[in-house]
């Protein structure tokens, strides 16, 4: 739970909570994701706080398949950067995850299949030869150049009559005039 479940559950708003209680619960009921900005508690002893009971013991600490990871928690299980497990959920390679108290959780036991599975995406660094990515851009023919040189045979044209003629900019209209201009190689 975090503390907003927590004022909920007492039927205060978090503010209130926290001005009359926050202290208090904080030094008893200890915080099971330690370092991380939101504290998260256990269930069953926040509860216990809240009705007055004594706080149980928390539940054994050990992995459990259904724990619910963070990026940074994911990615050190995985081994890499809490910024690839982000990369890896938007691009399919890892689940989306589950959304909960504003951040992104996922599964234990699907990081470890992911862990398990083997990693296909690195094992060939880089493009190999013949990836059809290799190849040099092809050089495009705007038809406005061709019409241009014509236009510019006849008679000098400006930027701002190729501006007006086409509808672009003055930047445009220059590179237009410039490719014209090599292309005719005055």
């Amino acid at each position: 739970m975090t503390e907003d479940d927590i004022a909920t559950a007492t039927g205060l708003p978090l503010h209130t909570w926290r001005r009359r209680h926050g202290t208090d619960f904080r030094a008893r009921v200890p915080v099971i994701n330690p370092g991380e900005r939101m504290r998260l508690y256990d269930g069953a002893q926040a509860t216990a706080y809240i009705n007055g009971r004594p706080l149980p013991a928390l539940p054994d600490q050990g992995p459990h398949p259904e724990d619910l990871l963070t990026d940074k928690e994911t990615a050190a299980l995985l081994g890499v950067d809490a910024s690839t497990v982000r990369a890896y959920a938007t691009t399919g390679y890892l689940p989306a995850g589950t959304e909960r108290h504003g951040r992104t959780w996922w599964p234990r036991h699907v990081a470890e299949a992911r862990l398990k599975a083997g990693d296909q995406r690195h094992h060939n660094p880089g493009r190999q030869p013949g990836d059809p990515r290799n190849r040099a851009p092809r050089p495009r023919h705007d038809p406005r150049i061709t019409e241009i040189v014509e236009l510019n045979n006849r008679a000098p044209l400006t930027t701002t009559d190729i501006a007006h003629r086409y509808g672009v900019s003055e930047r445009t209209a220059q590179r237009l005039l410039a490719a014209a201009r090599q292309h005719t190689g005055n």
